[in-house]
C-alpha cells in the first residue's frame, strides 16, 4: 500500500457504509461498478485510519488558521519532513547539500511498533503546530470515526515520547 488513507468500511444491511473520510470520498467518485478488495481490519490498519482521520483535522485546523489551502496528504509529507523520518542516510548533491530520501509509512515499512511511536510523535507534534489539545484532536478522531485510543499520549515535546499511542 502506499502512503494513502485506509478506505474504512463497515457492513450495514449487507452493504458497505465508508466509515472514514476517505472512504467517503472514494465512494462519491464511484460511477457505476467497482472492484473492492476485502481485507480484515488489523490493529495496524485502525492506527492507519485514525493517523490519517488526525491529519485531516489537523489540515482542517491549518486552512481555517492559514486561509492556505493544507490537505492530509501535504500535511504528512510536511510531518515526514519535519520530524524527520528519512529512509536511509542523507544523500549529496555535487554543491554539498543533503537530499533526505522520505521513509514510506506504509504497512509494509512499518512494524506495529514502529506505527504506534510514530503515531505518538504525530498527536504531539499536530498539538504543538495547531495549539489545540492533544486530547481534543483525538476525541475530534473519534467522532469522525477515526479510532480509538486505548493508551493515553504523553505529551514529551515533537521530537519523541515514551509510550506509544495504540489505536484499537
Amino acid at each position: 500500500m502506499a502512503d494513502t488513507p485506509p478506505l474504512i468500511c463497515e457492513k450495514v444491511l449487507g452493504s458497505l457504509r465508508p466509515v472514514n473520510k476517505a472512504a467517503t470520498d472514494a465512494f462519491k467518485a464511484v460511477n457505476g461498478r467497482c472492484v473492492v478488495k476485502i481485507t480484515k481490519m488489523t490493529r495496524n490498519q485502525r492506527r492507519r485510519g485514525f493517523y490519517w482521520t488526525l491529519l485531516d483535522v489537523v489540515a482542517e485546523v491549518l486552512r481555517d488558521r492559514t486561509n492556505t489551502p493544507w490537505d492530509a496528504e501535504t500535511l504528512h509529507d510536511e510531518l515526514r519532513k519535519t520530524l524527520r523520518l528519512f529512509d536511509g542516510p542523507a544523500l549529496k548533491t555535487p554543491a554539498g547539500r543533503e537530499v533526505f530520501k522520505l521513509k514510506s509509512t506504509a504497512d509494509r515499512n512499518m512494524t506495529e511498533a514502529e506505527r504506534a511511536h510514530w503515531t505518538t510523535r504525530v498527536v504531539n507534534y499536530c498539538e504543538h503546530l495547531t495549539g489545540v489539545e492533544a486530547r481534543t484532536l483525538i476525541d475530534e478522531v473519534r467522532a469522525r470515526g477515526g479510532g480509538e485510543l486505548n493508551e493515553p499520549i504523553h505529551n514529551e515535546g515533537a521530537a519523541g515520547a515514551k509510550s506509544p499511542a495504540v489505536v484499537a
